[in-house]
């Protein structure tokens, strides 16, 4: 599992109706509205289906941008979900 801190950028006047389309997807959590133009969002899912959660938010109407802020996996197999060129280098004993 996976936990996804980010803000999304929104159009001016659209935080609220943006908001309240998030809150509808059982995925994201909103912390709020700063700014009158970012939204505060959290989302928990499998690691492998992240990506596909970015592209869902970034295709909500007055979206304009989505800022990734933090990345946690928990309890997961990163040689499964990782790309082997960004898993971790673990030291090697003889």
């Amino acid at each position: 599992m996976a936990i996804l801190g980010f803000l999304t950028h929104v159009l001016a006047g659209q935080a609220r109706v943006v908001e309240d389309t998030l809150k509808g997807m059982p995925e994201f959590t909103t912390y709020g509205i700063h700014k009158d133009s970012y939204l505060v969002v959290v989302a928990e899912a499998p690691s492998e289906q992240l990506e596909g959660l970015l592209d869902r938010v970034r295709g909500v109407q007055g979206v304009l941008a989505v800022y990734v802020t933090s990345l946690t996996r928990e309890d997961e197999d990163l040689e499964k979900t990782v790309p082997a060129h960004t898993q971790p280098v673990r030291n090697k004993t003889s």
